[in-house]
């Protein structure tokens, strides 16, 4: 399959989202308010909304862009650069999920930012795990059945101290949590997974970036770390890793935009490539960075552990490559 190159459009779109995050979510942030109250600065999500993200992949009819998911992982991958929030693969979904439910009313809700929907990453014990989901609504994704449950949500202590992880209860069983929408979508469903790959996407380049500065000014024996073979080759893999998981993620984007047969093998793919490299690469930024790369002072932390948290969204990825040989390769 012959893919094109994002045009000056695609191209617009990503570098406006890029120049936003850079300045309203820095990854500097994470540090200086620890704990920190969310993602949800105030004004600065609700301009996250204002700049049209959340309904990149909603039809125009419903008030959205009217893109696809193609153009949906240019933006998710520009958000995960910085780290910004998982809960921004629900925010991007949700008014989707609500408006083919038939609740325009909560659609209009979520597009705006009005309503904030935290990302489930799978349940445990009768209950959902989600990120951000203070306000007791989460999207959460079961086979090809995506739905918005509501419900008192238990704060959990997480690996990444910088998202905050929630309990909630699992509609049924006479419980408190209701399904405020759901829809049997396919597509929507292998959306959530890729998005979470353009996201690890977006982390490994930074995380990329940051083992090579480090290289080049970090200096032992006289010599910049770089010089040596050690660390130059492990440079040189975080690099081709990027690269390589990129050029998946577009070609699984344009199969699922497409519905072409394959789409499911491209995705699933996509994200599992994308979470083993972007670990591999946080795991090196951490070496490069001695020492120091296991404090809090420094980034190369927060990277490892956001990482961990987005491999492990929708299931445990160490059982995607035996499903895979079960799926259709050829579109």
């Amino acid at each position: 399959m012959m893919l094109a190159l994002p045009d000056d459009e695609q191209l617009a779109l990503a570098r406006g989202v890029a120049d936003f995050v850079a300045d309203a979510f820095p990854i500097a942030r994470l540090r200086e308010n620890r704990p920190r109250d969310g993602e949800r600065w105030g004004e600065r999500w609700g301009d996250l909304a204002a700049l049209g993200v959340f309904g990149v992949g909603l039809a125009e009819a419903e008030g959205g862009l009217g893109l696809t998911c193609v153009e949906q992982v240019l933006v998710a991958r520009e958000l995960g650069r910085t780290l910004v929030s998982p809960a921004a693969i629900a925010a991007m979904l949700a008014p989707q999920v609500a408006a083919e439910a038939g609740e325009p009313a909560l659609c209009a809700a979520l597009l705006a930012g009005e309503r904030q929907v935290g990302i489930g990453l799978g349940a445990l014990d009768g209950e959902a795990r989600a990120i951000d989901a203070d306000d007791g609504l989460a999207l959460m994704v079961a086979g090809d059945t995506v739905s918005l449950i509501a419900g008192p949500p238990r704060p959990l202590q997480c690996i990444d101290e910088t998202s905050r992880l929630f309990a909630m209860p699992l509609p049924g069983s006479g419980n408190a949590a209701t399904v405020v929408a759901t829809t049997v979508s396919p597509g929507l469903a292998l959306a959530a997974h890729l998005l979470a790959a353009a996201m690890l996407v977006g982390q490994l380049e930074t995380t990329r970036d940051m083992a090579a500065t480090q290289a080049r000014t970090r200096v032992q024996f006289g010599h910049p770390i770089g010089a040596y073979q050690a660390i130059k080759h492990r440079c040189a893999d975080a690099a081709l890793g990027a690269e390589l998981c990129w050029t998946q993620v577009w070609a699984a984007a344009h199969a699922l935009a497409s519905l072409a047969d394959n789409a499911e093998f491209q995705v699933r793919a996509a994200k599992w490539l994308a979470g083993t490299e972007a670990l591999k690469a946080a795991r090196f930024n951490i070496q490069a960075h001695g020492g120091m790369g296991f404090t809090q002072e420094c980034d190369a932390q927060l990277l490892l552990k956001r990482t961990h948290i987005l491999n492990q969204m929708f299931g445990n990825p160490q059982g995607v490559p035996g499903q895979l040989v079960n799926l259709p390769v050829e579109a």
